[in-house]
């Protein structure tokens, strides 16, 4: 072969050896993109359910400062409540039909602790019955033991009925509870 077509040949095999070279440095470029792409689309996926999860804490966050945001004026509250229960006590239960101002008066104090309690249950206050309950410590405070027919632990007297908030405690009920029977 002349020199010419020898160096022509040697210029093909160089150009050759490039394109080959180039070729595998482009698939090695291809695979590393590849390979960024495919954790850039993980840090994706992560950062978007890590911002879902956000948001559904923040919702719970959000729902449970509406729910238990009255707490502080529904306790302060739970007074004039004990007011109105202790009112009805105190009134005879054989009240006349012949004193008409007094029966008015006490079915107006009826309606009002009615009302009051009314507007309560709107707002997710609720009053619960501990009589002749096992005595809980997480819903009732203990205020006296006396010997009872019912056996021991029970309630026998609640002394200021218990309130709850949601499914949260807003008052625990104040009780006595029975020591069970004495032999």
């Amino acid at each position: 072969k002349n020199k010419t077509e020898k160096k022509r040949d040697t210029t093909i095999k160089v150009k050759d050896d490039k394109v080959s070279k180039t070729s595998e440095d482009n698939k090695n470029l291809v695979n590393d993109l590849k390979k960024k792409l495919s954790e850039n689309e993980d840090r994706l996926l992560r950062s978007l359910a890590d911002n879902e999860n956000l948001r559904k804490r923040h919702e719970k966050e959000m729902e449970d400062t509406r729910k238990y945001v009255i707490k502080g004026f529904a306790s302060s509250l739970l007074s004039v409540s004990d007011n109105f229960h202790r009112a009805m006590q105190s009134i005879p239960v054989d009240i006349s039909e012949d004193n008409k101002l007094l029966k008015n008066l006490v079915d107006g104090i009826k309606a009002v602790e009615k009302e009051f309690y009314d507007v309560f249950e709107k707002n997710g206050i609720s009053q619960f019955s501990s009589l002749d309950k096992k005595f809980d410590p997480e819903y009732h405070q203990a205020v006296s033991q006396i010997d009872s027919e019912k056996e021991e632990g029970q309630v026998v007297q609640e002394l200021q009925k218990g309130f709850k908030i949601g499914d949260r405690l807003l008052r625990p009920a104040m009780v006595v509870v029975s020591k069970g029977k004495r032999t």
